[in-house]
């Protein structure tokens, strides 16, 4: 009561303890922010990222993955895209912000996995892993989603005995092998040692979360058919593609092997930052992931310290995540790999060294305890900066530092579609000429046409423009291969050919004409589909670029 007689409303003051969980949740969400505003704007023209945008923009328009189009992974991303295109409308934006959804669930669950072992710790591991997967951008790719997915499901079914938190847990764990199958180890490792460890309660509502992460499967199963639903996900990724795709293990020291690391070595020149060369930086990186997943292994089967059985699942996810660096050990692979195991590598120095400081008697040393965390971050992210400083270094440096906050960046808008190209003179150049190429396309074709768009060189379909197909909303993909990829429409009695025949206009290019990766890639495929375009169509328009193609009179 006041001196009037009033009551008074005392709100009650959060805790210390909410107060620092708090600021150690801010910290990443700051580091996250930094970049935003430049990754929104970032150029969308790679394939990978409007392979994404395209389908999801056609499941809106009835055609389905796998079934109507050619996808390489578990469909759990396009859907959730195309699910954010139905609410907010079809954009580079909204799929970037679903994009961001994702990296923020990683990031959580990261953070909430190594509070256990003190905020600090989850700070930093959480910055460790957001500073290897800053350079990706918001592009919402299959791995980062179902990886995002899948250490916030396994935080939750590690937090105790509370059923619904297991059960929301194994939800996301299931839903994580909905967005990439590959995840599917991993979900293993968390959620088998969970069930078999829990009481009867607790596994029942592990395996209801679990069934209900994957019921997504069935609904799929059941609008694409068993064969499409197989053949999407299993037969073309794992087997049809993999001679086009694969590079050598071990890495070559004395060459990048991806072609836009390659590229990159070429335009680049010399480099002039200390250290390895770029090829044998990413020969580096390779045996750091093994030898550091193999050191984790050996760290946990030797930790004496608090969360034993946490530290030892993490660990289990991490060697359950290698692979996917195995299978083509390129800089982008070894990175999205990584961005979990440095998490778990931070944890694996710190909470040691944080043992020993608040054991120690003298007064310096408990103080020093509390710089534990922020040291094994800069350990690890200093000992990757050494071993390669392009590839993890600048990357990382430029992504926090050029020009963070500008969003500006050249565009094409067309159709009601607008992509963002990048920076500079020479990004407002092609810009023009992509431009240019769609209003060439929209005066060929009429809404409702079919329209194909790839490489000159049909017998090698390594890489494609499918962001054209983005542009131009009110035509019909001709072909079921949105992507380039050697090995399927290449292959050997495939059916682009057949497709191809069909097609109003053809959009050709040559500028993946120099692809060479030490692989299948190289090799000559079907030669039907290049038949059919020298005997039914002329080159009737175009830029330097891309040429435009239409049935001949």
């Amino acid at each position: 009561m006041d001196p009037h007689g009033r009551r008074r409303l005392r709100l009650p003051l959060p805790s210390v303890r909410r107060s620092v969980e708090v600021v150690s949740l801010a910290v990443p969400a700051l580091f996250v922010a930094i970049p935003l505003a430049r990754m929104l704007g970032a150029g969308a023209t790679a394939m990978e990222e409007a392979n994404v945008l395209v389908v999801a923009a056609g499941i809106l328009d009835g055609r389905l993955p796998h079934a109507d189009v050619e996808y390489l992974y578990a469909p759990g991303t396009v859907w959730a895209v195309a699910g954010a295109f139905w609410t907010l409308g079809t954009s580079v934006v909204v799929e970037r912000l679903v994009g961001l959804a994702y990296r923020l669930a990683l990031l959580w669950g990261i953070h909430r996995l190594c509070r256990h072992w003190g905020p600090g710790t989850a700070t930093c591991a959480a910055l460790a892993s957001w500073a290897v997967i800053a350079p990706f951008g918001l592009v919402a790719y299959p791995w980062i989603t179902g990886l995002g997915l899948l250490v916030a499901g396994t935080a939750l079914v590690l937090e105790g005995d509370d059923g619904r938190r297991a059960s929301i847990g194994a939800g996301l764990c299931g839903l994580a092998a909905f967005h990439q199958l590959v995840l599917v180890p991993a979900v293993l490792v968390v959620v088998l040692p969970a069930f078999l460890a829990a009481a009867r309660h607790r596994r029942a509502r592990l395996g209801t979360g679990l069934m209900a992460g994957l019921s997504p499967f069935l609904l799929h199963l059941v609008l694409v058919g068993p064969r499409s639903m197989v053949e999407g996900m299993v037969v073309d990724p794992m087997f049809r593609l993999r001679a086009g795709r694969r590079l050598p293990l071990p890495p070559d020291p004395s060459d990048s092997g991806d072609f836009f690391a390659r590229l990159d070595d070429l335009l680049r020149g010399p480099d002039g930052l200390p250290g390895l060369d770029r090829p044998a930086q990413i020969a580096a990186l390779f045996w750091l992931l093994l030898a550091g997943t193999a050191l984790l292994v050996l760290v946990a089967r030797r930790w004496r310290g608090p969360g034993r059985a946490r530290f030892a699942t993490m660990v289990a996810m991490a060697v359950a995540l290698v692979p996917m660096a195995l299978q083509r050990p390129s800089p982008n692979h070894l990175k999205f790999v990584g961005t979990f195991t440095v998490a778990v590598a931070v944890v694996a120095i710190a909470v040691p060294l944080s043992r020993r400081a608040h054991a120690t008697t003298a007064p310096l040393g408990r103080r020093a305890g509390a710089l534990v965390a922020p040291m094994a971050l800069a350990l690890v992210l200093g000992g990757l900066v050494i071993v390669a400083p392009h590839h993890i270094g600048r990357f990382t440096f430029e992504t926090f530092t050029d020009r963070p906050f500008d969003s500006s960046t050249a565009t094409v808008v067309h159709d009601g579609r607008t992509l963002p190209v990048g920076r500079g003179t020479s990004a407002a150049a092609v810009a023009d000429e992509i431009d240019t190429v769609v209003s060439m396309a929209d005066h060929l074709t009429r809404p409702g046409d079919r329209v194909f768009v790839g490489p000159v060189d049909l017998t090698r379909t390594n890489y494609g423009d499918t962001f054209l197909y983005f542009l131009l909303p009110d035509v019909v993909p001709a072909s079921r291969h949105l992507e380039m990829n050697p090995g399927l429409a290449n292959r050997q009695g495939g059916n682009l050919a057949v497709e191809l025949a069909t097609a109003d206009l053809l959009v050709l290019t040559d500028r993946f004409d120099g692809w060479s990766e030490p692989n299948a890639s190289v090799l000559q495929g079907d030669m039907a589909a290049t038949a059919v375009v020298a005997g039914r169509f002329c080159d009737v328009a175009g830029t330097t670029t891309w040429r435009l193609f239409t049935p001949c009179p």
